[in-house]
């Protein structure tokens, strides 16, 4: 069974600190940052395979250590205990930094190990640290997270910065304020391979090099905020007009989405240069192809690349967003040789086994579709994805379960061989006059 401790009980006793080993106190911190700053669960991939079926008492499990944990975080007097706790440990630490630049080390009531002497100077920094996220925590609920992906090679690393900002327990869509595992994913997968998302120049309007991005349900907004970062880093984008716009539903999500850009990209910084954009906007997935009102400016174009993690979760959802994307996704042309995507990532929930099966159910797959029939939106190829649950740590816990994602690439069906021809000829001329 898994046993959840509070700080009260797991954290060494304030009164015997100093009699604790380096390792004892490091394991208490590590113990304070899971709990008040925890990393995304489901965020590490561990390799690619096939889905299983997951037993349902591990999700079971899963979902009571959720709840302790949230009662345990929400707790005022373990959070003020911690703070406590944290700052005594600094005073200890100071006391011995102070004998280990002096050389006195035989005072009689000092009894430690010369390692944790050696350690003094990491315990404080981690210490420190989290004292102003418990405090940070204790003021606003928010925990502030931050994430860097680099390409296999080294030779590329995209660095964010995020806020997340506390549940609002009467709005079921505020999850959005959290950041995800599938966003942690996408964006992962899209700094190690941009090409394969569809980033390089055979996209977009050979003419006006307008090169347009879009993110359905962004919450945070972390794939946007890397895919802007990784297109000013692209060589190929040096001289070439980029928006990305992130969209939500939320007026919460939205407002600390325009909060987490403002961070990453500061109005007076050359972040990114002055023909890339980056832009919030509200978008309601269900009326937007229906209403009859002028669309704003920024989705009155059509997108290249289009991009969801983790925004399945309602069984309208697929349609809703199929109906979206045949307004804003770039449909085949002349112009393009490459067609446009949609690049969604979704978790393998038990709770929402039937709202992930939605998605291959409202988009079939390429090869089920006549070639000579009307165009539709089609699932272009699949993937399945495994990482290593983690972003969790307490005595005892053994759940021994793995989060599983499906990533599917969604587009126009294939152009015909004499459709490739002919766009290749038309997209040269264009570019070679």
């Amino acid at each position: 069974m898994t046993v959840i401790c509070p700080p009260t009980i797991y954290l060494p006793p304030i009164a015997k600190i100093a009699s604790f080993s380096a390792a004892q106190l490091l394991d208490a911190l590590t113990y304070l940052r899971s709990l008040y700053q925890p990393e995304v669960r489901g965020s590490r991939r561990k390799h690619v395979r096939a889905p299983e079926v997951r037993e349902t008492r591990k999700f079971h499990l899963r979902h009571e250590f959720d709840s302790e944990v949230h009662v345990i975080r929400s707790d005022a007097f373990e959070r003020s205990y911690a703070m406590r706790w944290l700052t005594a440990l600094i005073v200890q630490l100071e006391i011995w930094q102070e004998l280990l630049h002096s050389g006195d080390m035989s005072l009689h009531n000092v009894v430690k190990p010369e390692p944790t002497f050696a350690h003094t100077e990491a315990l404080f920094t981690q210490a420190a640290s989290l004292i102003a996220i418990c405090a940070g925590f204790a003021a606003t609920g928010t925990i502030t997270r931050n994430f860097t992906f680099g390409s296999i090679d080294g030779q590329r690393r995209v660095a964010a910065q995020l806020t997340e900002i506390p549940l609002d327990n009467n709005d079921y869509g505020s999850v959005g304020a959290q950041t995800w595992g599938g966003s942690c994913v996408l964006a992962e997968m899209i700094v190690e391979d941009p090409e394969q998302f569809g980033l390089d120049l055979s996209f977009g309007d050979a003419e006006s090099r307008r090169f347009n991005v879009l993110e359905l349900g962004a919450g945070t907004g972390l794939v946007s905020l890397v895919v802007a970062k990784l297109l000013h880093i692209l060589p190929s984008f040096d001289n070439r007009e980029v928006s990305v716009v992130a969209t939500d539903f939320y007026p919460s999500v939205l407002a600390n989405l325009g909060s987490n850009i403002s961070v990453n990209f500061p109005p007076t910084s050359d972040v990114i240069p002055s023909t890339h954009s980056i832009t919030t906007h509200f978008l309601d997935w269900s009326s937007f192809s229906t209403t009859a009102s002028p669309r704003p400016s920024s989705l009155s174009y059509p997108f290249d690349v289009v991009f969801g993690a983790d925004i399945i979760y309602e069984p309208e959802h697929a349609v809703w967003i199929k109906d979206c994307l045949k307004q804003l996704l770039r449909r085949r042309s002349e112009r393009t040789l490459s067609p446009a995507a949609f690049h969604l990532v979704i978790p393998l929930r038990p709770t929402h086994t039937f709202e992930s099966s939605t998605v291959e159910s409202v988009f079939l797959k390429a090869c089920d579709v006549d070639p000579n029939g009307d165009a539709d939106l089609v699932i272009l190829s699949k993937e399945s994805i495994t990482c290593d649950a983690h972003g969790d740590y307490t005595r005892g816990r053994d759940l021994g379960e793995d989060v599983e994602y499906t990533y599917y690439k969604i587009g126009w069906p294939t152009l015909s061989e004499k459709e490739v021809r002919t766009s290749y000829y038309a997209l040269r001329s264009v570019r070679d006059p």
